[in-house]
């Protein structure tokens, strides 16, 4: 049966290819990369590829799989393949890409439910269903340097699923949840296109101020059928055993009990009339519970990355976003946040070397006359700056590409911003990306994007990640495995054509392709403990 299908699939992808018109899909020349090369895994607080060497995953949230259309949403308005090519020529490394279990669990029966028509906007897309468009989705994404993220989004294919506060609902039991997911792990085992799952989108308690125990993610080491901790553990357990190359990103809950104690069957949140007995954060926000109760994956433990989610004040005002912080300068609103919020929430786990980070999602509005836009970019420059400040350790996915997203908005826009050939209607949101995105994403000394693939450069404008090698110990010219004074004295000589015998690969201090005098002091500022990591990427 599953031979049939990928015969199936192949003709359809080369019948979609025939099919498209003034869009070039795999360019003249276009480098055809091993599917295999390009897993990562965590050695203390950074992400690491194959060779040991550090990555930063900076990028951006595009959803639709997860609704009912079954697509990226903005097929509707434009040329699909144009968007994922911006999407790589902004610079983008990796899309975390929402999509529901029900969805997931159908594909692993063989059964592949429609995806709504944009044959209109889209040629090379008529007649697909959603697994065959999901992988020629996959197929441009890999093209281009992208890659991805899977994130179980919702329980069932629909566009306010999220809001569900578990991972079961409707005829999503948790065995159906784990058998999807073993699924996925087992089909993409061996395409490193999708180099992580998110478990689980934001679990979170029910709505109202009344908190039932029964009907809310809670997280510690018990049985209890709502515990996300335990579901969480388990399915990546079972998951790593299939697939023990990919990322598994675990995301927090809502509440925690201030003594840590899960003894209450209900709990009043409310200002007026409850016990203020837990911590609140946002959805999937809150991993307080990582210090009592850690994810334990044992020989698979290198896999897991931790992730919150964060917004301002537009999306939900927020105590943090009160008192002091209306007032405050940049710095001071930064540190607001960091005390009352993030530290607690979740930057210890990084700061206590438990694991690095991956911000699932932030972001926010930046245009209009609501009258908390100012406090919100506020708070975008502060999270945009904090990512910065944590670089290698905070990765990110920022919420969101689609133009869709009511309460944030997106990179696409109908307003101001540039438009692209194949957009259509959209344009790209300049003011959004350029001052909020552009700042955090991984770049070269000389600007350049830099990808996370070792063959496929990302987009127009970026580079690979480099080429199969053990990690190169920059500024140990004479690879005596330290970086002193000595090298300093080596790489002088370099410079004077007094002598040639040093490590090049290792004097390129910011990865410009070429030694001169700009190495040099970069190397004297770090013996200096002026510049604290080598290479020094420029941002």
């Amino acid at each position: 049966m599953k031979r049939l299908i990928t015969l199936s699939f192949s003709l359809v992808m080369v019948v979609a290819l025939l099919m498209t018109s003034g869009m070039q899909i795999f360019a003249e020349g276009s480098v055809v990369a091993p599917t295999d090369d390009d897993w990562l895994h965590v050695e203390g607080t950074n992400i690491v590829d194959k060779y040991g060497n550090k990555v930063w995953l900076t990028g951006a949230n595009w959803f639709g799989f997860n609704c009912r259309e079954r697509m990226l949403l903005d097929s509707y308005h434009s040329n699909i393949i144009a968007d994922i090519e911006i999407v790589a020529d902004k610079g983008i490394n990796v899309v975390r890409l929402p999509i529901a279990t029900d969805l997931l669990y159908a594909w692993s029966r063989g059964q592949y439910p429609p995806s709504t028509d944009t044959s209109y906007n889209n040629a090379a897309l008529e007649g697909l269903n959603s697994f065959e468009l999901f992988s020629f989705m996959l197929e441009n994404f890999k093209r281009v340097g992208i890659k991805v993220i899977l994130d179980v989004h919702s329980a069932e294919t629909d566009n306010m699923g999220h809001t569900a506060p578990l991972w079961v609902n409707g005829n999503i039991t948790e065995d159906i949840f784990k058998a999807a997911w073993v699924w996925a792990a087992n089909y993409y085992k061996n395409d490193d296109t999708i180099i992580g799952f998110d478990l689980k989108n934001e679990p979170h308690t029910n709505a109202g101020t009344l908190k039932i125990l029964s009907q809310s993610a809670i997280w510690d080491d018990s049985s209890r059928p709502t515990n996300w901790k335990r579901v969480a553990q388990e399915t990546a357990l079972e998951i790593l055993k299939v697939h023990p190359n990919i990322l598994i990103f675990i995301e927090g809950v809502e509440m925690y009990p201030k003594d840590g104690l899960w003894d209450d069957e209900s709990f009043d949140t409310s200002p007026w009339t409850g016990s203020n007995d837990y911590f609140g954060n946002w959805w999937g926000g809150n991993l307080r519970g990582v210090k009592d109760h850690p994810i334990q994956l044992g020989k698979y433990q290198s896999q897991l990355v931790y992730s919150p989610h964060d917004y301002g004040p537009m999306v939900f005002e927020q105590e943090w976003f009160k008192g002091n912080f209306i007032t405050a300068g940049d710095e001071q609103a930064k540190n607001i946040l960091y005390e009352q919020c993030w530290r607690d929430n979740w930057a210890f786990i990084m700061e206590d070397g438990i694991s690095p980070l991956l911000l699932g999602e932030w972001g926010g509005l930046t245009e209009g006359e609501d009258k908390l836009l100012e406090l919100n970019k506020k708070y975008l420059r502060s999270i945009r700056d904090y990512i910065i400040e944590n670089k290698y350790t905070l990765h990110h996915t920022f919420w969101c590409i689609n133009i869709d997203s009511a309460d944030t908005g997106g990179l696409f826009t109908r307003g101001e911003g540039t438009a692209f050939p194949g957009g259509r209607d959209l344009k790209w949101n300049d003011n959004k990306y350029d001052n909020y995105l552009l700042p955090t994403l991984w770049r070269n000394s000389q600007g350049k994007f830099i990808g996370l693939d070792h063959k496929i450069p990302l987009g127009k404008n970026g580079v690979a990640l480099g080429g199969g090698s053990a990690p190169v110990n920059y500024g140990d010219l004479n690879g005596d495995g330290q970086v002193n004074s000595t090298d300093s004295i080596l790489l002088k000589s370099y410079l004077l054509g007094l002598s040639q015998n040093i490590d090049t690969e290792a004097a390129d201090l910011n990865l410009d392709g070429s030694i001169n005098s700009i190495d040099f002091t970069i190397l004297k500022r770090y013996l200096l403990g002026l510049v604290t990591e080598l290479p020094l990427y420029g941002n």
